[in-house]
């Protein structure tokens, strides 16, 4: 009998482990996640509920791969070979949940009206309409329900893949942003009650076995602490109100690139639509890191289109700073690995290859505003990295590397100064060239 009432609790215990996984797959993807904290060999082993919820990085790479996936599925349906693709590898109810995903069906199923089927209408004709999916997906985010972390996260990886299938929006981008961030913020809520439970078990520290697992449970609230302020740097800027709709958007094809770019047509009216509609797109791509390589790879097609407008490598430089900045908050939160400031290393050879490309582009003489702007950006990313090379990452870089870029931002600011804009960067340049020991003065950081 008592072996009976034991098999029973370890099924019920099983049970609810399961319950639990299907929660976490539902608001994460299938993500590997943490039940519980293991104390170290010797310690009674205290049970602390935790959905890991902060492991940002490991979420980006997952959603990316899910979205990389969700794309080739879209477009097996559009070339109607869908049911070819899946019938070697899924089963039946797998390859309805993945048609529901293709065709927005799984969207519609969430808030079912009268505008939403016309738009499901619309998509299962033509599984790759952007505008069709996108307004899918803003039907459910304006219906005024209070969405679950599940929904939210449908929203987004839907939104996010529609902008991944040949164009890019203004409309679609703002849309993916306020998503964003109604999801980080639904998590961070989520690191606030974790850590709510969790302190109050601390609170019940005594004498009792319980009190060996403080330091385990504190541990992990540091964690969700650190975890919290990574996601924040997700949210800058946030889009804290519903997109509009303007009267004019902003679109970017690639059918359309691919074409002028056949055709080589030496149409400066055309050439000059591309690069507004650039700089209006990329201010909203560089704060969406899972279309930071979408964003370049249209960048690509565009630097094609115009060798020498030094824009197209000021907005790859953006994406690249925002990549780097969401790295140094990582790091700031508690990722201080070698790996992490490797990345950020990396990150800052690649923005400042790409700040040069557009410094050079633009000559002797600055003329437009935006020639301006590069100058001091580029001027600043070299300020900025090497405060951050000394302060935060505690590395050495090498004497002869920062005597040559020290000089190049101070003749980029040389160039800028009629912009009237340089004169404090100069000075914060010229503590960093003292505090470096390349030039005499009192310098400090």
């Amino acid at each position: 009998m008592a072996e009976e009432t034991s098999e029973k609790k370890n099924k019920s215990t099983e049970g609810g482990k399961k319950k639990r996984a299907i929660v976490n797959e539902h608001i994460f993807g299938q993500f590997k996640f943490l039940d519980d904290t293991d104390p170290k060999e010797g310690i009674t082993h205290v049970k602390i509920e935790s959905r890991n919820i902060g492991n940002i990085p490991g979420l980006i790479d997952h959603w990316k791969k899910d979205i990389e996936q969700r794309k080739k599925h879209i477009l097996a349906l559009e070339e109607q070979t869908f049911t070819q693709y899946l019938s070697f590898f899924f089963q039946k109810k797998t390859k309805d949940i993945l048609k529901a995903q293709a065709t927005g069906e799984e969207i519609y199923k969430l808030h079912p009206s009268k505008a939403a089927k016309e738009a499901l209408k619309n998509l299962q004709a033509k599984p790759t309409d952007m505008m069709s999916r996108l307004e899918l997906v803003s039907i459910v985010a304006r219906s005024g329900r209070d969405l679950s972390p599940e929904v939210v996260r449908t929203l987004f990886l839907q939104a996010t893949v529609a902008l991944c299938l040949g164009e890019l929006s203004d409309v679609g981008l703002n849309l993916v942003l306020w998503i964003q961030e109604m999801y980080f913020s639904k998590l961070i809520f989520q690191c606030k009650e974790e850590i709510a439970v969790l302190e109050k078990k601390v609170g019940k520290r005594d004498k009792s076995f319980f009190s060996k697992q403080i330091h385990y449970i504190e541990k992990r609230i540091d964690e969700i602490k650190q975890n919290w302020e990574i996601m924040l740097h997700y949210l800058q800027p946030s889009a804290t109100t519903m997109p509009s709709t303007p009267t004019r958007v902003a679109k970017l094809n690639v059918e359309e690139l691919g074409k002028f770019l056949v055709e080589k047509k030496d149409d400066n009216k055309q050439k000059e639509r591309f690069t507004i509609m650039a700089a209006k797109i990329f201010v909203i791509l560089r704060h969406l890191p899972l279309l930071h390589e979408e964003g370049i790879n249209y960048l690509k097609l565009l630097k094609r289109i115009d060798s020498h407008e030094p824009i197209y490598p000021l907005l790859q430089a953006k994406i690249n700073m925002s990549k780097l900045m969401l790295s140094v908050g990582h790091y700031k939160g508690g990722e201080r690995t070698l790996e992490r400031s490797q990345d950020i290393q990396e990150q800052f050879k690649t923005a400042y290859h790409q700040y040069s490309l557009a410094v050079r582009k633009i000559g002797a003489t600055p003329i437009l505003p935006v020639d301006y702007t590069i100058l001091i950006e580029y001027a600043n990313l070299v300020h900025y990295f090497y405060r951050l090379a000394v302060t935060i990452l505690g590395i050495k870089l090498p004497v002869e590397w920062l005597e040559t870029v020290f000089k190049k931002a101070r003749d980029a600011l040389l160039q800028a100064e009629k912009s009237g804009k340089t004169e404090g960067l100069y000075k914060e340049i010229h503590r960093d060239m003292v505090h470096a020991g390349l030039i005499d003065g009192i310098g400090y950081i």
